[in-house]
């Protein structure tokens, strides 16, 4: 990582962002048996997204029917104009359309822009790319600020800079085909602006503090298919390298039934300040995840933070068990929460525990409004809403400075 800037700090969630990075469900991805429900529930998605910020969307090149869909909803959504404050004819009659290039997009000429607000800098931006299916959280970049060396800055300004880290995706330990989503990010962003890793990491296994700390669990990092060679004293050296990290906390229980992540940490744990921890807990004695969240709950209780103190923690419900046409269980979690600038978005699942679980949230994040979102549709296919976002960080989707 000599290429980076002396400093490098790997940010909170919480902290301001530019936009949310998504791709569009298809029919040649894994949502062919349930692509009405899932392209429904993306939509809801942005809609709610694009009242706090921007969203770059990915729609692959193939789908010209996803892209039909997300032009006439986005051309008739009265909540997403009411969101903008605009009733300008003239101006929805001219949503989609060609953008001024985009200093950070490879090429300009498979990107649209549709402006959601004349009087606002939120807009979603729309890019053309093969993807194999939807998880942005896993194969979409990760931000890190590089800053540069006090020393070496002789005006004293802040030459602070958001670096792409691109990590190898493939398909959760070669799981699902990846052969396109793990081409994304170079082939979207210049090669100038992203930094390709040696690797094989997604978004979900890890959560930031933004302070220097991480939270990841050994179910998932130690998995044999991501990092064979690596054994985990060198997975975390490579990870404070490239994250500017002063420690790293490992969990080493806790799973979802139905979860084929390996126990991503952003469905059980999350950072959301920097020295507080929410997490799912079962208080079901009967369910066959409690004795397992209950040893993550006494790990997360025994971690210090730099100064000895333990952790705040913040207990979220359980959902009541769902299952899918076959019988299988499915990973519901309200530990899948999506920070955006202002707000948190939590995945709701049509339980007696969803309202619960937001008046836990919001009492938590007293400055933040907490807003949930239907996501019975995105566990179908084992993810809910953290997993198919990623947040990018930066001034505006159209101004980057590098």
């Amino acid at each position: 990582m000599a290429d980076l800037a002396t400093r490098v700090r790997l940010k909170a969630e919480w902290e301001r962002q530019s936009a949310i990075f998504m791709a569009f469900p298809h029919q040649n991805s894994d949502w062919a048996e349930h692509i009405d429900r899932a392209r429904e529930c993306f939509l809801d998605i942005i809609e709610h997204i694009v009242c706090f910020e921007s969203v770059i969307l990915c729609i692959d090149t193939q789908d010209n029917d996803g892209f039909e869909i997300v032009k006439r909803h986005f051309s008739h959504s009265q909540k997403a104009l009411d969101s903008a404050n605009t009733q300008d004819d003239e101006f929805i009659k001219n949503l989609f359309v060609e953008s001024v290039p985009h200093t950070l997009i490879q090429n300009p000429k498979t990107k649209y822009f549709a402006d959601l607000g004349a009087k606002t800098a939120f807009g979603l931006h729309i890019v053309r790319v093969p993807t194999n299916d939807t998880w942005a959280r896993d194969f979409g970049a990760i931000s890190v600020e590089c800053m540069q060396n006090p020393a070496q800055n002789r005006a004293g300004e802040n030459n602070s800079r958001i670096r792409l880290l691109d990590f190898t995706f493939n398909g959760w330990g070669l799981k699902y085909p990846a052969f396109y989503d793990n081409k994304i990010t170079r082939s979207l962003f210049k090669a100038d602006c992203v930094t390709q890793m040696d690797m094989v990491l997604e978004g979900g296994s890890i959560d930031s503090n933004g302070a220097g700390v991480l939270l990841t669990n050994t179910q998932c990092l130690l998995e044999s298919n991501r990092n064979p060679h690596l054994c985990q004293a060198q997975i975390e050296s490579k990870l404070k390298q490239y994250f500017g990290l002063d420690s790293m906390l490992w969990l080493t229980q806790g799973y979802l039934a139905g979860d084929d992540t390996d126990s991503h940490i952003d469905t059980l744990a999350r950072f959301i300040s920097k020295d507080t921890i929410a997490y799912v807990k079962c208080e079901d004695k009967k369910d066959e995840h409690f004795q397992s969240l209950a040893l993550m709950e006494s790990e997360l209780q025994a971690l210090k933070q730099a100064n000895g103190e333990p952790y705040k923690l913040v207990a979220l419900p359980f959902t009541q068990a769902i299952f899918d046409e076959q019988g299988q269980r499915l990973p519901s979690s309200y530990a899948n929460f999506l920070f955006v600038n202002g707000a948190l978005l939590v995945p709701t699942y049509g339980d007696i525990n969803d309202e619960k679980a937001i008046k836990i949230l919001a009492q938590a994040l007293p400055s933040h409004r907490v807003v949930g979102i239907d996501c019975r549709s995105l566990i179908l296919w084992h993810g809910s809403l953290h997993c198919v976002t990623m947040q990018m960080y930066g001034e505006t989707p159209l101004k980057w400075h590098f």
